[in-house]
C-alpha cells in the first residue's frame, strides 16, 4: 500500500520488492512447517504447504490491490491522460486505469504463482531433514 500512496506502484523496482517478499516468505514458511513437524515432513507435504501458503498470499495481495484500485476510482471527468510537464503519469490517468487489469492478471496472479511455486519447490527440497536415527550401528 505504501507504493500506491507514494505513486511508485508503476515503477519496475517495486514489483521486484513485492515478489521478493513473497518468495522469501514462502521459503521461511516451508522451513517453519518442517520444524513444526519435527523435521520429519515429507517432500510432498512441504511442497503442498508451500503452494497453499503461496495461494493464500496471492489471494490476500490480489484482494487488497483490487479494493485499493476500486476505492481510489476518480470521479467522472477528472482524469488527465498525459502529463503536461513530461513527468510521471497520474495514477488517475485513463491509460493507467485501463492497464490495471492486465497488471493484476500478469503480475499479481501469474508472476506470484510462478515465484510461489518455485519457492515451494526450493524450500521443500533444501530444508534440513531430521537426520537422527534410533538404530545404533
Amino acid at each position: 500500500m505504501v507504493f500506491y500512496m507514494t505513486q511508485w506502484s508503476s515503477d519496475l523496482w517495486t514489483g521486484y520488492i513485492s515478489n521478493g517478499v513473497l518468495f522469501v516468505g514462502i521459503l521461511i514458511f516451508v522451513n517453519h512447517v518442517n520444524k513444526a513437524m519435527g523435521g520429519k515432513a515429507s517432500l510432498t507435504s512441504l511442497f503442498t504447504m508451500g503452494l497453499l501458503a503461496a495461494a493464500i498470499a496471492i489471494i490476500i495481495v490480489a484482494s487488497a490491490t483490487i479494493i485499493f484500485h476500486l476505492a481510489t476510482e476518480p470521479p467522472a471527468g477528472t482524469t488527465g491522460n498525459l502529463p503536461s510537464d513530461g513527468g510521471r503519469m497520474s495514477e488517475y490517468s485513463t491509460y493507467k486505469r485501463e492497464g490495471f487489469w492486465i497488471f493484476l492478471l500478469g503480475n499479481i496472479f501469474v508472476t506470484n504463482a510462478v515465484l510461489g511455486g518455485l519457492a515451494a519447490v526450493i524450500g521443500a527440497v533444501t530444508v534440513k531433514r531430521n537426520q537422527k536415527t534410533t538404530d545404533a550401528r
